[in-house]
């Protein structure tokens, strides 16, 4: 095995990573804010993707502004799930809201296929992102990868920063400490819980999206319904990793998506049966980071009490 393969295997499982922590990001983020396990996280991102695919699929709107109407889409499929279900269940039982999210992330898979099979024929599909690939220090990945890792990094590096020092991010999370005494406060809960619905929901479309590339080859393909439904097996990964840090810690949930993607990756350099289970040890990785309790490493005290009530 040469450093160049392996440096070219990590890049690779860089990208994967960055996809599960934008998926991640915004589970934990509008779990904070309102409670919800969001098990229709992967769905309500669907929804944006299906928008792309039929708004490209004529050539008539450019791939870029088709992407940027999906996650609007993905974002308002957020807000009005938020809006018109979540706020009236925010007080009810976990096992409540899970069978309710249950319920919203079919509605919105439902909705994505009747979409789609309302289509003749197969459905051709351009990618938003360039074709070709590119050399990272002797590495050779696609171009869309290479692309895929810096967004999801500039993502964390506008987000992170911003939950902290700005002032609707202070009060984002402010409500996500303490819903109660942030209201006394004079922050409208109301309406950051949905700011983080729009922002979660945003990023599953955003996620959902620069897999496009992988699913309909570098020059564009075939993209049906099909190939669009077991989208949804990326949020187990992505939930184990929001769950490294309880569900409350944002850092955690980026490294357990990093822990994941690179562990899934490298693993194909192993003999062949270890590299035939490497999705099952990445998912061990990620266990015994959950049995460490690697929250207590990321989330504060305030965010601790959060997750202990």
């Amino acid at each position: 095995m040469t450093g160049t393969l392996a440096a070219q295997v990590a890049l690779i499982g860089l990208a994967k990573s960055g996809v599960i922590a934008m998926l991640a990001v915004g589970i934990v983020l509008i779990y904070r804010t309102t409670g919800v396990v969001n098990l229709a996280h992967w769905a309500i991102g669907l929804v944006g993707v299906v928008v792309y695919v039929l708004l490209t699929g004529g050539d008539v709107v450019p791939p870029l502004l088709a992407a940027a109407v999906g996650l609007a889409v993905s974002a308002l499929a957020g807000l009005v799930a938020q809006r018109l279900v979540f706020s009236r269940i925010h007080r009810s039982q976990v096992v409540t809201m899970i069978l309710v999210a249950l319920g919203v992330g079919s509605f919105f898979a439902a909705v994505s296929q009747m979409l789609l099979r309302g289509q003749r024929g197969e459905i051709i599909v351009t990618p938003f992102l360039p074709g070709g690939t590119v050399d990272v220090a002797g590495a050779v990945i696609l171009t869309s990868e290479l692309i895929t890792i810096l967004v999801a990094m500039a993502t964390c590096a506008v987000l992170l920063p911003w939950l902290k020092r700005s002032r609707s991010g202070r009060a984002l999370r402010a409500v996500a400490q303490n819903r109660e005494a942030a209201q006394l406060a004079g922050i409208d809960a109301a309406r950051y819980a949905e700011l983080a619905w729009v922002i979660g929901s945003g990023l599953a479309a955003l996620a959902l999206l620069l897999l496009i590339p992988h699913s309909a080859g570098e020059q564009g393909g075939v993209l049906s319904v099909v190939h669009l439904v077991p989208l949804g097996s990326l949020l187990i990964p992505a939930f184990g990793a929001a769950l490294v840090g309880g569900l409350i810690s944002l850092p955690a949930a980026l490294a357990g998506s990093l822990i994941f993607g690179l562990v899934q990756e490298l693993l194909i350099l192993a003999p062949p049966p270890i590299a035939d289970e490497r999705e099952v040890l990445a998912f061990v990785a990620i266990t015994v980071l959950l049995l460490l309790r690697t929250e207590r490493f990321f989330a504060s005290n305030a965010e601790l009490e959060a997750l202990r009530s």
